[in-house]
């Protein structure tokens, strides 16, 4: 299903120039114009689950292809596309992509997004199919924050629904803006508690002074909104 839905959304890009050493990436292959995106590396803890939110730049485009770089073959990632008819950027995808990672190893891994952005030239509307029933209610909204935390500190992070949204859910995620992957025993050097408070979600980061200025740490909250 990854590869029919990476060519439905005009496929993946040709090796970029901040990538790694571990090889080309493939987020704008056969997109005339492409706005590489590069996520920071996204902690996976062992055994466990994290989603990452990752935007385009400005307003005026949206995801035409994506791809992903991770330091294990046991961490497999996965991007939230929307319903509707056909297939493609502005119906499936939207200005950012929401991705989702799952790792089957006994250690922490780590995982790096990428978008390959196309700028927008006015419509991209959504079409759906009608049916005797009843159909499903419109996508859900994604919002998120981030903030930077280095050695020593206690940060916040603060994000919410809008007055007319319901809150379903929330996630947090650790990464790291670096282009090789970090050491993976930095992720225990932050700690992160989260809590909802009726269409807000507030996390509370905090770093031991281990942690190094160099891998330039973040904290993601994000909130799962209902329109």
């Amino acid at each position: 299903m990854r590869p029919l839905l990476a060519a439905l959304v005009a496929g993946l890009a040709v090796a970029a120039s901040f990538a790694p050493a571990g090889g080309a990436t493939n987020e704008c292959r056969g997109i005339m114009a492409c706005i590489r995106v590069p996520g920071p590396w996204v902690l996976v803890p062992a055994g466990s689950r994290v989603q990452y939110l990752l935007s385009c730049p400005g307003g005026r485009s949206i995801v035409g292809g994506l791809d992903v770089q991770a330091t294990s073959r046991d961490v497999r990632v996965s991007f939230e596309g929307r319903l509707g008819s056909p297939v493609g950027p502005g119906v499936t995808t939207t200005r950012y992509a929401l991705f989702r990672a799952v790792s089957t190893s006994k250690r922490p891994q780590a995982f790096q997004p990428l978008l390959g952005c196309v700028p927008t030239q006015g419509g991209g509307g959504r079409s759906t199919v009608s049916a005797r029933v009843t159909p499903a209610g419109p996508s859900l909204e994604y919002r998120a924050r981030i903030v930077i935390i280095g050695p020593g500190q206690v940060k916040f992070a603060k994000v919410s629904c809008r007055p007319d949204e319901k809150l379903v859910g929330s996630w947090h995620a650790i990464a790291f803006r670096v282009k090789q992957p970090p050491k993976l025993g930095t992720g225990s050097l932050v700690d992160v508690t989260r809590r909802s408070f009726g269409k807000r979600v507030v996390a509370t980061a905090s770093a031991t002074d281990g942690l190094s200025i160099d891998v330039h740490a973040v904290v993601q909250v994000g909130a799962e909104c209902a329109p």
